[in-house]
């Protein structure tokens, strides 16, 4: 494939390995004692995203394409030492240009008819909506007064 095609790839995969969601994983917000669970829950979407950059890794690494993984925009340094409740919404909005990014990259590589990473990107791309909504469901659990 093109020298594009593979440039592509690999902003969608920066999207997604410097997301906001993985600096929140990697950042161990503050949850109380009882959300322990709702912190579980978002380690495992942060979890199930690296997989999705894994994948992307395979295929651009078959392709012998250099790999850029980025690194996290310093804006998010402010965001340290913070309950997971005050992040949500910048979760969301990182979750959201995630998902926009994929649909752009789609977009393009439908265009210059490269099959195999249209398939993955597809998976993938329907992979990272249900990470959104799994963080709403997460948020409301969180915001609800039984969980806690």
């Amino acid at each position: 494939m093109s020298q594009q095609t593979e440039s592509v790839l690999n902003n969608v995969l920066i999207d997604m390995a410097r997301s906001f969601l993985q600096y929140v994983a990697e950042a161990w917000p503050w949850v109380s004692t009882q959300d322990q669970s709702v912190e579980e829950q978002v380690n495992a979407i942060a979890a199930r995203q690296r997989q999705d950059v894994a994948d992307i890794v395979s295929l651009l690494t078959e392709r012998e394409h250099f790999i850029d993984f980025g690194s996290f925009p310093t804006e998010y340094t402010d965001l340290q030492f913070l309950a997971l409740e005050a992040m949500f919404d910048s979760l969301h909005s990182s979750q959201t240009t995630v998902c926009d990014s994929i649909a752009s990259a789609l977009s393009q590589l439908r265009d210059g008819g490269d099959e195999d990473a249209v398939n993955l990107l597809t998976a993938i791309e329907i992979r990272q909506k249900e990470a959104a909504t799994s963080l709403k469901d997460v948020q409301n659990e969180l915001a609800t007064p039984s969980a806690k």
